[in-house]
C-alpha cells in the first residue's frame, strides 16, 4: 500500500496532540499529514518543526477550496466547529474519503453516516474526550457487569474540565481550558434526570444552587450539578428502565454558589442585545441590574442585600475578583450580558504559560449478582503538561489520533453506528488509549450497590 494522506481540518486548541502523535506516527507507517486552518498564524506554531506534516490555508465556506484539498487526501480528521460538519461530510461522501470528528453527532450527520457505511466508508463521531471517552469507558464498564452475570441498577456518570491545584489561584478555582462559550451558556433550559424510579427536573435558576459535594477517587473537594439531559444516555447505553440514571458536571467545591449569584444578576443572559451607553463601566452595569446608582462600596452592600448573602460571603470575593463592581469599561453596545461576561471571563480565567489543566471522568454502576449489591467505581484523574499539552488537547486528541492509526493499519472495521458504541470500536480504542496512560482506576464496593447510589452526595 501507497503513501496514505490524512487531513486535519481545523488547528485550534484541541489539535496540539492530534498533530504531534500522527507526525510521529508518520514515518513509521508512511504516512502525510496536513493541518488546514485559517489563520495562518495559528497554523504555523502548529506545524513548525514537524517533519511529515504541512499545514495550509483553508476556508471551509469556499466550495472549490473544500473539494481541492478532502480530494487530494484519504483520511479527513474535522475539528471544525460542529455546525460545519455537514459541508465537510457531503464532501467526503461525494469523494469516497473516510471521515473522523470529536463532536456530537446531529441528525445531519448521522444521515450521512448511514450513507457513508453503505458506500463502505468510515464515518464516525463522538471520538473525543466528552463525547467519547465518556461514551467508550461507560460502556466497556456496563458489558463487563452484564458478562458476568451483573443486573445493572444505577447509572451516574460525571465528568469536568478544571485547572491542575498547583495551577489553582483565584476564588472561583477555574480556568477556561474549553470552549469559554458552552460555559458561560451551560446549564440553560431544563436538565432532566432519574432518580430511584422518578423522573427529576432541575429549571436554569436554581441548578447550580442545588449543585452537590461529591468525592471523587480520594479526593473530596469536587461538586456536580445534572447535565441538560440525562435521559437522552438511557437508549444509547442499553439502560432502559434502569431506576437512577444521571450525567453530570464536574467543578470545584465553591464554583457553583458563585456561578448562581452571576445567574441571579442576569448576567449570563445570551438572547437580548442590550443598548449600552458608549462610557458604560462594569460597575454601571452591574448597578443597572439592582436598579443602583450606587458606587463602590455601597453597591457592593446592595449586591449582596440582593443575593441575600453578607459581604464576607465568599461569593462576594469572587465577584469582586472578577471585577464587577470596578470602573472597567464594558465595551461595545448591542451585546448580550453573556457576551460582556465572556469577554470579562476570558481575560480572567486565562491560563497562563505554565499552568496545567486537570480532567476528571468518574462512572458509579450499581448492580446486583444474586441477593449482593455492588457498586462499581471507576474514574480518570489526568493533568495537563502545559499549555499546549493540556489535559484537554491530550484527552480530545488521542482518542482521535489512535482511531485513526487503529483504522489505518486494518485494525478498526467501518463502524455501523456513527458514534463509537459497538465494542468492536471501542474495546480496541480502550487498549490503545491505555498504553498511552489513558487509564481509569476502578473499585468494586460490596453492600453498596442499590439505585440510589446515583444521588451525587453517596
Amino acid at each position: 500500500m501507497g503513501m496514505r494522506k490524512i487531513l486535519v481540518l481545523g488547528a485550534g486548541r484541541s489539535a496540539t496532540t492530534l498533530i504531534h502523535y500522527l507526525d510521529n506516527h508518520a514515518g513509521s507507517s508512511k504516512w502525510r499529514v496536513t493541518v488546514a486552518d485559517s489563520d495562518a498564524l495559528v497554523l504555523e506554531a502548529k506545524v513548525n518543526g514537524l517533519r511529515h506534516t504541512e499545514g495550509k490555508l483553508f476556508h471551509v465556506s469556499n466550495p472549490a477550496d473544500r473539494s481541492r484539498i478532502i480530494g487530494e487526501h484519504d483520511f479527513v480528521i474535522s475539528l471544525l466547529p460542529w455546525t460545519l460538519h455537514p459541508l465537510v461530510a457531503r464532501e467526503c461522501l461525494r469523494l469516497g474519503k473516510h471521515l473522523l470528528t470529536a463532536s456530537y453527532v446531529s441528525p445531519a450527520m448521522k444521515s450521512l453516516a448511514i450513507k457513508a457505511s453503505k458506500k463502505g466508508l468510515f464515518f464516525l463521531g463522538e471520538m473525543g474526550l466528552d463525547p467519547g471517552i465518556d461514551h467508550m469507558s461507560a460502556l466497556e464498564l456496563i458489558r463487563r457487569i452484564r458478562q458476568k452475570g451483573g443486573v445493572i441498577r444505577s447509572f451516574r456518570s460525571v465528568a469536568g474540565g478544571l485547572v491542575a491545584p498547583g495551577s489553582d489561584d483565584n476564588p472561583w478555582h477555574y480556568k477556561f481550558t474549553w470552549n469559554p462559550r458552552n460555559v458561560v451558556l451551560a446549564g440553560q433550559g431544563i436538565s432532566q434526570f432519574r432518580e430511584r424510579g422518578q423522573m427529576v427536573l432541575r429549571p436554569y435558576p436554581e441548578l447550580f444552587a442545588r449543585a452537590e459535594p461529591v468525592a471523587i477517587g480520594e479526593d473530596d473537594h469536587y461538586e456536580v450539578y445534572p447535565n441538560r439531559d440525562s435521559l437522552h444516555y438511557e437508549k444509547l447505553y442499553d439502560l432502559e428502565g434502569i431506576p437512577s440514571l444521571m450525567r453530570g458536571t464536574v467543578r470545584f467545591r465553591g464554583f457553583c454558589r458563585g456561578w448562581h449569584a452571576l445567574i441571579r444578576l442576569g448576567l449570563t443572559e445570551g438572547v437580548t442585545e442590550l443598548h449600552t451607553p458608549p462610557d458604560m463601566t462594569w460597575a454601571r452595569f452591574t448597578g443597572a441590574w439592582l436598579s443602583s446608582v450606587a458606587q463602590g462600596v455601597a453597591l457592593e452592600e446592595e449586591c449582596a442585600r440582593f443575593l441575600d448573602i453578607s459581604l464576607r460571603d465568599p461569593v462576594m470575593d469572587q465577584l469582586r475578583w472578577l471585577g464587577i463592581f470596578s470602573d472597567r469599561p464594558l465595551g461595545i453596545s448591542g451585546r448580550t450580558a453573556a457576551d460582556h461576561l465572556q469577554t470579562l471571563l476570558e481575560e480572567k480565567w486565562a491560563l497562563r504559560p505554565h499552568d496545567r489543566d486537570l480532567v476528571v471522568m468518574e462512572h458509579r454502576i450499581g448492580y446486583g449478582m444474586g441477593k449482593e449489591a455492588i457498586e462499581c467505581r471507576a474514574h480518570l484523574r489526568y493533568e495537563g503538561k502545559d499549555v499546549w499539552r493540556t489535559a484537554m488537547a491530550d484527552l480530545v486528541g488521542l482518542p482521535l489520533a489512535v482511531t485513526t492509526r487503529l483504522f489505518l493499519t486494518g485494525h478498526l472495521p467501518v463502524p455501523v453506528m456513527p458514534g463509537p458504541f459497538e465494542a468492536r470500536i471501542f474495546e480496541p480504542v480502550l487498549a490503545a488509549l491505555r498504553e498511552e496512560g489513558v487509564s481509569f482506576e476502578e473499585i468494586h464496593i460490596p453492600g453498596n450497590g442499590d439505585e440510589s447510589v446515583t444521588r451525587i452526595h453517596s
